[in-house]
Formats: C-alpha cells, sequence, structure tokens
C-alpha cells in the first residue's frame, strides 16, 4: 500500500468504523440498574434524596425538606487505551488484523462502564458512604412506621457452613434514581494520529489510534440495592426482599421499595433462573425421597447476568 493522503484517509475511515460499530453493539448490562448523569466539571456533587418523605395533607404552611441536607460526590477520570502499528506493516500490506484490533478497542471501552459498576458492587460492603456505614451494611440508619429512629440491612451474609458461588444482589429499578451511577464528562470516541507531518508518526515510524473518555462510577441510594453472600434459596431471597420493604421514610411513610432485579454472576445463573420461573421449589428431603412446595417468588423477578461477577 502506497502511503500518501488518500489511502491513510480511507485507513482510517475503515478503523474509525470498526471502533463505532463495536462501540455501540457491545453488550452491556450495567444500564439496567444504572443512573446515567452528564457533568460539567471536574466532579460533581448530589443530594441525598433518600430523604424526601411522602406527600402530606397541606394544612397550614407548607414543610420544606431541603436537599441540602446531606450530598456526596462523585470525581471524574481519564481513561485511555491506544493501539499502534508499524508504518513497515501499512506498506507491506500486513494490517488484516487492524480492523479487528479497532473493533476490540471500542467493545473494552463499552464495557468499562460495565466493570466499574461491578467492582462497586463487589466492594459496597467495604466502603463508607454519606451515611456512615457501609453502602452495602447490617445497620443503615432510618426510620420505623412510627418515624422513630431505627437502623435495616441491605447485606445479608452467608452463615456459619453456608457456601455460595458468588454475591448476587436484589435491586428496585422502578424509581427515578438508581443504587449506581455513571457519570460522563466526555464521551469515549476514537482519535487518529496517522499524519505524516505529525512529529509522533514521524520520528517514530508508527501510526496511532487512541480512545479516551472522561467520567467516572459512584454509589446513589443504598436503600434500592441488597447484596447477599448467602445462598441463592428462596428462603433467604424472601428474607433480603422483606429487608428491602421495611425500609420507610423520615416520616414514617414505606418508600415502597420493589425489588424485581436480581442480578448474578455465571455460577448462579442456574439457581436464578429455577427461582424465577420454576413454579416448585425443593421443601424438604434429599435424592431420592425429596419434597416439593410451591414457589413464591415465581413470576416476581428478573434474573440478570453479569459475566463481570465472580
Amino acid at each position: 500500500m502506497e502511503i500518501n493522503f488518500p489511502n491513510l484517509q480511507s485507513l482510517n475511515t475503515g478503523v474509525s468504523l470498526a471502533y463505532n460499530t463495536a462501540f455501540w453493539s457491545a453488550p452491556t448490562v450495567r444500564q439496567r440498574y444504572t443512573y446515567d448523569a452528564s457533568s460539567t466539571g471536574p466532579d460533581e456533587v448530589y443530594p441525598r434524596l433518600d430523604l424526601i418523605g411522602g406527600l402530606r395533607e397541606w394544612v397550614g404552611a407548607r414543610t420544606i425538606e431541603r436537599l441540602s441536607l446531606s450530598k456526596f460526590t462523585i470525581v471524574n477520570k481519564n481513561f485511555e487505551k491506544t493501539i499502534a502499528i508499524d508504518r513497515n506493516d501499512i506498506e507491506d500490506d500486513k494490517f488484516g488484523f487492524l480492523a479487528p484490533a479497532a473493533q476490540q478497542l471500542g467493545q473494552v471501552a463499552a464495557h468499562l462502564p460495565d466493570q466499574l459498576i461491578t467492582k462497586l458492587m463487589l466492594d459496597g460492603h467495604t466502603a463508607p458512604i454519606y451515611d456512615g456505614q457501609n453502602f452495602f451494611d447490617t445497620a443503615h440508619p432510618t426510620f420505623d412506621a412510627n418515624a422513630a429512629a431505627t437502623t435495616v440491612s441491605n447485606y445479608q451474609v452467608a452463615g456459619q457452613g453456608e457456601t455460595n458461588g458468588s454475591p448476587w444482589f436484589l435491586i428496585d429499578v422502578s424509581q427515578v434514581l438508581m443504587p449506581f451511577i455513571w457519570q460522563t464528562r466526555r464521551p469515549f470516541n476514537i482519535v487518529p494520529m496517522v499524519a505524516l507531518d505529525n512529529p509522533y508518526v514521524f520520528q517514530n515510524r508508527e501510526f496511532v489510534w487512541g480512545t479516551d473518555g472522561r467520567g467516572n462510577a459512584g454509589y446513589g441510594l443504598w436503600h434500592l440495592a441488597a447484596m447477599s453472600t448467602a445462598p441463592l434459596t428462596a428462603a433467604n431471597f424472601g428474607t433480603l426482599r422483606a429487608q428491602m420493604a421495611a425500609i420507610s421514610r423520615p416520616d414514617g411513610t414505606p418508600m415502597g421499595i420493589v425489588p424485581t432485579l436480581l442480578v448474578h454472576g455465571p455460577a448462579l445463573k442456574g439457581a436464578a433462573v429455577a427461582l424465577a420461573k420454576g413454579e416448585f421449589i425443593l421443601a424438604t428431603g434429599t435424592a431420592p425421597t425429596v419434597a416439593y412446595q410451591p414457589n413464591p417468588w415465581v413470576g416476581t423477578f428478573e434474573p440478570l447476568e453479569n459475566p463481570w461477577i465472580r
């Protein structure tokens, strides 16, 4: 291939097309339980919206709940990945691998938010948030039905002797906000460095393509998600679900939490599908003598496999 402006432009168009096609078609999961926020500065500050109570009968003056009672901040970070090819490989027509490499570049850029959000999920039981507790914790401060201060758990720990393939998560995705936030300051795109008079190209005899973006993942509202390291059984599912439903607002009214999404890793796919769709579950006994009972959770939630959970 002759190295000239038209040929390099054509090559760059092919690389960009391969990147963008892979970026926009890459399968992702985090959108189901993540709030997408745009950013206009180095960081963004979010009010603690879980403090808002239910509506009241308008008697007398309005009761104002100010959003500045407490806040949390997500600081933007820069992310990049860059590939290069020797000029000699272009001249000798040895660049058939360039399009697949660009596709892979687009795919890893698309998957970055999934991976960062998943890391937040897996580390949530050791990550303190705005209420002084870990995001997944056994003693989050909240209120009971009488508006009295109490605590509630959104973290179910495996009992002694229990084993589980990987953690699983119950999430309420019906709310305006979400338990996790993906904040975008600058979207990912692909940037070429292929001009012959570019100093880098001139000095290094390489053509370069890089993707970069700016943003970050952060925790949202803890009461919309719960984590379990216990076995995925109907009993454990019911316990965790009931704990989430018990969370109340400061005025004692229920949050109205209904977790309808169960996020799990590949190791729990069979158990999650069986609990979500099976008409019966094991009640007592071991093979060959077993007893079954109706599954109380069939059709009440959707299982979602997250390949990044291990």
